[in-house]
């Protein structure tokens, strides 16, 4: 039985430990949280995103009104960090030093210096850390990455992804819109298809972004990001939050030799493909869109744990590299130029 401990209530907190309780071989031990409400555990925190994050029963777990303690008392093996950004490298680093095998929520940390310290405390205290970076366990996205790699509709031409959504003016304290805190929507939103693509495709060997800042967080509230590889794709990447509260957006395009791939969420079916040069004729993608990202990836990363392997899906060294993208992108919008990467 692995023993887990959640530090932060919030939204994705919720998301977590709705998936530890649907898992057998899980005791969900402690949660951690400084509101007092949160801490309750009574019901889920609404985000702008929807979860599946049924009811499920808290009384036997530990509260803690410090994640310090958390760590140092409730003899968990495992600490999950759903924490405001600012706060993810502090709490990694001392729940690995102390022994504990870490979780963390994206994105990874504010800094890059951070993150190389989380990624050498996993190393001197012989635990694993993995950055959730979900989309990388996302179905709609996965069946991207397959069809990348297996080459079923040829060489890929190019790739838009868009991640839209109004501000989240619902976050403690007001986090969010604190660029000091959660570094702004190009590190906390953007990212996304940023680790996305990184991943898929690697490091590009140029990168330009565009982006436009406002007075209400001070940072680059909106992005496009373009990434050119050598003899490969082209990828636009849009990304930002809107003034004004709008429904959330998830979209990719993806052009193939013999095919093109269109996903929005929005739509039924959300994922369609098109093979046919002559006339328009869209067919629903075949995968399986039932399985549950938050899930896949938190059992991905528990499952390594108990195999004694590497998150090789998701390695914090790849997450580091993704979280640099982003400050390239943010130097190419301060600078105007096109950052030589390779």
């Amino acid at each position: 039985m692995i023993k887990v401990g959640v530090i932060g209530m919030g939204g994705m907190g919720w998301f977590h430990v709705s998936k530890l309780c649907q898992m057998p071989d899980v005791e969900l031990v402690a949660l951690a949280d400084i509101t007092p409400e949160r801490l309750e555990a009574k019901s889920a925190v609404q985000i702008n995103i929807a979860g599946d994050t049924k009811t499920v029963d808290l009384s036997g777990v530990a509260r803690y009104a410090d994640g310090s303690r958390l760590i140092a008392e409730a003899g968990v093996d495992v600490v999950e960090i759903c924490l405001p950004t600012y706060l993810h490298a502090p709490y990694a680093i001392e729940a690995l030093q102390q022994g504990k095998h870490v979780l963390c929520e994206k994105p990874m940390a504010l800094t890059l210096a951070e993150a190389q310290t989380m990624i050498d405390a996993a190393h001197q205290s012989n635990r694993l850390l993995m950055i959730a970076q979900c989309i990388r366990f996302w179905p709609e996205y996965r069946f991207l990455r397959d069809c990348v790699r297996d080459g079923r509709y040829g060489k890929l031409i190019s790739l838009n992804m868009t991640r839209m959504g109004g501000r989240p003016a619902w976050s403690w304290n007001n986090w969010f819109l604190d660029p000091a805190r959660s570094g702004g929507p190009l590190q906390d939103l953007h990212i996304h298809d940023v680790d996305f693509v990184n991943y898929l495709l690697g490091k590009p060997n140029q990168l330009y972004c565009a982006a436009r800042k406002t007075a209400v967080t001070g940072a680059y509230d909106v992005a496009h990001t373009v990434f050119n590889y050598t003899d490969g794709p082209q990828v636009h990447i849009h990304a930002g939050w809107s003034y004004q509260q709008t429904a959330f957006a998830a979209i990719y395009d993806a052009w193939f030799e013999r095919g093109f791939i269109r996903y929005d969420h929005r739509q039924t079916p959300a994922v369609q493909v098109f093979e046919n040069p002559l006339k328009l004729e869209g067919k629903p993608a075949e995968f399986d869109a039932s399985t549950d990202a938050y899930y896949n990836e938190v059992r991905y990363f528990l499952d390594c744990i108990q195999n004694n392997q590497t998150p090789d899906e998701c390695p914090p060294e790849s997450a580091r590299d993704s979280l640099a993208l982003i400050r390239h992108a943010i130097d190419s919008a301060d600078s105007g130029q096109v950052i030589n990467l390779k």
